[in-house]
This record gives structure tokens, C-alpha cells and sequence, in this order.
């Protein structure tokens, strides 16, 4: 029994925390529930088409900047944006699922394209009352463009996460991609 428990106690002295190896952490853009992309009923996110990520079910009315960088895209409706992190990796966040003809009520943008951001710094603000009638979800996706970066892999927490504050995404770039401190 001995060594089962060094077997174990062993292999949590060697658990890692994402946020200390990763090469770019992400924070919360929404107060709320965090969920994987499976979760969301919309086939190009579930299935990480455009990249891998995770997702929310907000409970605030303001979407942040996950990561510092350039506020490269933003929707006309005020529902989606993407950010160009300082590493390279785009950081694409979106509003709901059923925003092809939404035309933006209730949402209103404070940041706009060529902006520098900070972590945390807000993007859009939005009623959530009015809004949610319009989705057919108010799931809010983060999704990490693999078409911008050489992303070797993507880890997420679960939970809560309030916005702006809690670590809930990690990109790791493969080796030649990383940029030393």
C-alpha cells in the first residue's frame, strides 16, 4: 500500500498548472458558466472547424478582451470580434448562436477595430434581456484561430469564471512558434 501511495502522491507533485507553462493565457470575456465547444449547438464550433476553445453561458451584460492586443474584426451587430494577441494567435469571441441576421439591438460596442486592448478591458456591453429572445442560445464562444498560429494545443478549465479576472483558456504554440522571455 506503500507504494500506491507514493504512486499518487508522486503524480500530484507533478501536476502542472496551465497558466505557468502556457504560452498565452486567456481570460473569461463573460461572467458565467464555463462550457466545452461540445456543448454548443452550432456544428462549426462543436466540431473546433475554425479552431478549439471553450464556451459560457453568460450572466453579466459586458463581453472583455480575453488577452492584450489589436481589436483586428467586430461584427456590424456588435456580437462577435477578434483579437490579435501579441504572441499571434487571433482570439475570435462570439455572442450567441443565431446572429446571421441579427442587426445588433441591444448591443452596443465601446472598443472599435484598430484599438489597442488590454485584458479585461471591455468590448461590447449588451442587455442580455433583450438579447437572449433573439438566440437560439446565448452561448458565448472563445475560440483560438488555428489559422493564425501555430497552436500545438489548447487547454480549458470548467466552472465558473467571472469576466475579465479568471484564467479559463491556455494556448501552447509548438516549440519554433514560441517566442522566449
Amino acid at each position: 500500500m506503500l507504494w500506491l501511495k507514493k504512486l499518487f502522491s508522486h503524480s500530484s507533485m507533478n501536476a502542472r498548472n496551465p497558466a505557468e507553462e502556457a504560452d498565452l493565457e486567456l481570460l473569461a470575456p463573460v461572467s458565467g458558466t464555463v462550457l466545452s465547444l461540445d456543448d454548443v449547438p452550432d456544428p462549426v464550433i462543436c466540431e473546433r472547424i475554425a479552431g478549439d476553445g471553450c464556451a459560457f453561458i453568460p450572466e453579466g451584460n459586458t463581453i472583455k478582451a480575453p488577452c492584450d492586443g489589436m481589436l483586428v474584426r467586430l461584427l456590424p451587430s456588435n456580437t462577435a470580434f477578434c483579437i490579435k494577441s501579441k504572441l499571434g494567435p487571433e482570439i475570435y469571441v462570439r455572442f450567441g448562436i443565431g446572429t446571421d441576421y441579427f442587426s445588433g439591438e441591444g448591443f452596443e460596442a465601446v472598443k472599435k477595430t484598430g484599438d489597442e486592448v488590454k485584458a479585461g478591458d471591455d468590448i461590447i456591453t449588451f442587455d442580455l434581456s433583450q438579447a437572449a429572445p433573439a438566440f437560439m442560445t446565448t452561448a458565448t464562444s472563445m475560440i483560438a484561430l488555428k489559422s493564425s498560429a501555430a497552436i500545438a494545443r489548447v487547454t480549458v478549465s470548467s466552472g465558473k469564471a467571472l469576466a475579465g479576472q479568471t484564467g479559463c483558456m491556455w494556448i501552447f504554440l509548438k516549440k519554433d512558434e514560441a517566442k522566449a522571455d
